[in-house]
């Protein structure tokens, strides 16, 4: 299938390009697109997650109205990933639902490694439940204490050390990695955010078993389905929303309340740090 656009919805970081590694998985067959959500927050818990669900759904409705193949939702969180289902009659991958199918493939058990705190946790247990994996999913490890998150967007914070591939930090998680095969018992580890690309191969240079880093895995997942044909016509044929106008509205809306200050109304819109991954942008949960 030539000329495949592939709609990558968020950076997996503080920027709004495409990140560097998804430029070198790209070919001439292969071209895949940013898509940064309009509407964004800080998914601190499930009820502003369901602000990211709605920003990443919205996202990916318009990047199919663009003439996307496929999406690929750069997020290990796999934000919004049903909806968009039954909203677009394209293939949709999550980074996050990749992942954790290749750590558990042949019912390998696995272990998540996680730059973040264990505040974040209910993602990836929510992910594990979707997925059906919870039995193989020996331990999440969180890297960071609680106080990381006021750090976000700083320069000391775990971000910013990750994309300066300082050694320390990939020390202490290839150290996690370590444990978690020698204690827990993982003969696998998924990194548990896609900001961990930078360094998921120098993480994976120091350990001893498989490591899955989930912004590559979902994106190279995400070009075989579009290269299926029964993953397309799976896609094209599943039972679509009849409402798919009522998530673009929604947003409409509440920025154009943002924007306009009406009283009463409690609006989180895109930070304007140019900030757009809502587990790593710098906002105020």
């Amino acid at each position: 299938m030539a000329g495949m656009k592939i709609g990558v919805i968020g950076s997996g970081t503080a920027a709004t390009d495409l990140p560097a590694h998804l430029r070198e998985l790209a070919s001439g067959e292969v071209e895949p697109r940013i898509v940064n959500p309009r509407l964004s927050a800080f998914a601190a818990t499930p009820y502003e997650r369901l602000i990211v669900d709605l920003g990443y759904v919205d996202a990916a409705q318009a990047a199919t109205g663009d003439g996307c193949d496929a999406l690929f939702i750069n997020s290990t969180a796999d934000y919004g990933i049903d909806a968009m289902r039954a909203a677009v009659g394209i293939p949709v991958v999550g980074a996050g639902e990749a992942a954790l199918q290749g750590g558990g493939r042949d019912g390998r058990r696995f272990a998540i490694i996680t730059v973040w705190p264990a505040s974040m946790r209910f993602l990836y247990d929510e992910r594990l439940r979707a997925c059906g994996l919870e039995p193989q999913c020996v331990s999440i490890r969180h890297l960071s204490d609680e106080d990381e998150l006021a750090r976000l967007g700083a320069d000391d914070g775990v971000m910013a050390r990750m994309h300066r591939g300082e050694r320390a930090v990939v020390a202490r998680l290839a150290a996690m990695c370590e444990d978690a095969v020698r204690e827990d018992g993982a003969e696998c580890i998924v990194l548990g955010c896609t900001c961990m690309a930078p360094i998921g191969p120098a993480i994976a240079g120091a350990c001893f078993v498989p490591v899955i880093e989930s912004s590559r895995a979902g994106f190279l997942a995400t070009v075989a389905a579009v290269r299926d044909p029964a993953r397309r016509a799976a896609a094209t044929g599943s039972r679509r929303s009849a409402r798919t106008a009522l998530v673009p509205g929604l947003v409409d809306a509440w920025l154009l309340a943002a924007g306009s200050g009406v009283p009463g109304v409690a609006v989180v819109a895109a930070p304007d740090d140019g900030s757009d991954c809502p587990v790593c942008i710098d906002g105020t949960p």
